[in-house]
């Protein structure tokens, strides 16, 4: 593993700030997505998916919509150095084969984001679970479980939170009592495997007990990420079975920061957390 490479922003993150950067450039010259698309010769939901990092960039686009927007050349020649930048292929490219395009994106963001804040309601995290667990989660969608495909994809696993025991983000994750009730592969190893990590400096594990009744996440789990040098989440992560949605507007990062923040408050701490936890293989 290379250690700067978990230093430095990734190349999604890059090519957010790029498309970032785009964006209010293209709104300071008073000029509208159409605008930027006519004068590229693409389609408007092109240029949507370019300022919101979901697209790549050449650098010979990024200067023809600087001379649309009428930018001078010292800060041409660093956005288009950023946009070299950004379309650089990020490690998880080698994993490719393991997940759907979808998720691709979101372990892009993961491996850089300063902060990730997870509710999950009826699944262990997937970067918390121990390989019989992820076995037993594959059975419930397939008739014969592929051994070398089901391999390949506890080793990324591995090699992510290998990434984030490395870089240490701030990773704050509340399970629904739901998750550690199921039975699912070898509970016991599972849990005795949650207890182990919630003592890792930079994760915050909680249980949310039934007892707390109606609950601000009731309706389904989500994910907050923050990239680096921002003050607060850039988005939030929704995951269901044929894809996933980003949520960027202001309103709507806001409202889910904010559940987030009551349902920690309900849950258990993380200190009566793993006492639960123990509860249950001791029992």
């Amino acid at each position: 593993m290379n250690e700067t490479d978990d230093l430095t922003p990734g190349s999604l993150v890059r090519r957010w700030r790029l498309g970032k950067q785009l964006r209010e450039l293209r709104e300071a010259a008073g000029k509208t997505q159409d605008d930027a698309a006519e004068y590229l010769g693409v389609r408007r939901p092109t240029i949507s998916r370019i300022e919101n990092g979901r697209h790549s960039i050449l650098p010979k686009n990024v200067r023809f919509l600087c001379q649309l927007y009428d930018i001078g050349a010292p800060r041409v020649d660093t956005l288009m150095r950023q946009a070299e930048e950004s379309n650089e292929r990020g490690w998880w490219v080698s994993h490719s084969d393991t997940m759907p395009d979808w998720h691709e994106t979101y372990v892009g963001f993961e491996a850089d984001a300063k902060a990730i804040s997870v509710y999950e309601s009826e699944l262990v995290y997937g970067l918390l679970q121990v390989p019989s667990y992820t076995r037993a989660v594959r059975s419930a969608f397939v008739d014969h479980i592929d051994e070398a495909e089901l391999a390949k994809s506890i080793a990324f696993r591995q090699e992510r939170q290998q990434r984030l025991d490395t870089r240490q983000p701030d990773l704050h994750v509340i399970l629904n009592e739901a998750v550690v009730r199921r039975p699912i592969g070898d509970m016991r190893e599972q849990i005795n495997h949650l207890i182990e990590v919630s003592q890792r400096p930079y994760l915050t594990l909680q249980v949310l007990p039934f007892a707390v009744g109606p609950h601000p996440g009731i309706t389904s789990p989500f994910t907050l990420l923050t990239l680096p040098d921002e003050d607060a989440p850039n988005f939030v992560y929704l995951e269901h079975a044929d894809g996933a949605v980003y949520l960027e507007r202001p309103a709507d990062l806001e409202n889910y920061a904010d559940r987030f923040q009551r349902v920690a408050k309900l849950a258990l701490s993380p200190e009566e957390t793993r006492s639960f936890l123990a509860s249950l293989v001791d029992g």
